[in-house]
């Protein structure tokens, strides 16, 4: 606890920089955001793992043991239009989750105030027998639409939900030719 919190406040107590160290950034199209601690890409030969179907996300990241994991996909301005209003893609999104799954249970929605603006929702969805905390996020990055997922076990929400708030914070504008 009191390394998390030096890491949030400086040591006199004031909030400390926001300064990352480059190994702990991701560079996607268009944006860069920090990576959540402990966090590696999973490789596509072991993504069967955690998504078992073929229509999977593009870039997965999982902590160690798997128990916790972002997914990032990124969708063209052909795909999902530039005009469309974030604020009513929310409410898309939400509406086709709810239809797939009538067990899913919504919580809250907001968005980020950071350099990029992030629209974001959480919910509870089920995986055999298991209940999963997800919260879905999604934000413009130049003309792409980059959408992702914070998935957990349902148990571990309340930890994971402010650390991953923050990481969404984070997100900043780049562009495509600095992606890596």
């Amino acid at each position: 606890m009191l390394q998390v919190m030096l890491r949030m406040y400086g040591r006199d107590g004031n909030e400390a920089e926001n300064i990352v160290e480059e190994n702990q950034m991701f560079h996607g199209p268009g944006f860069s955001m920090e990576r959540m601690e402990g966090f590696q890409e999973i490789e596509e030969d072991a993504a069967g793992s955690v998504f078992l179907s073929g229509y999977r996300p593009k870039k997965l990241f999982s902590s160690p043991g798997r128990h916790a994991g972002f997914s990032l996909q990124t969708f063209n301005k052909e795909e999902i239009p530039e005009s469309e209003d974030m604020e009513d893609l929310r409410e898309k999104l939400r509406h086709i989750l709810m239809r797939s799954d009538r067990k899913t249970v919504f919580y809250e929605g907001g968005q980020t105030s950071g350099n990029i603006p992030v629209f974001w929702f959480d919910y509870k969805s089920f995986a055999a027998d298991e209940r999963v905390y997800n919260l879905m996020f999604f934000f413009r990055a130049g003309e792409k639409l980059i959408l992702g997922t914070f998935y957990c076990i349902f148990q571990d929400f309340d930890r994971w939900k402010p650390e991953v708030l923050r990481v969404l914070r984070t997100v900043r504008k780049e562009s495509e030719d600095e992606e890596r």
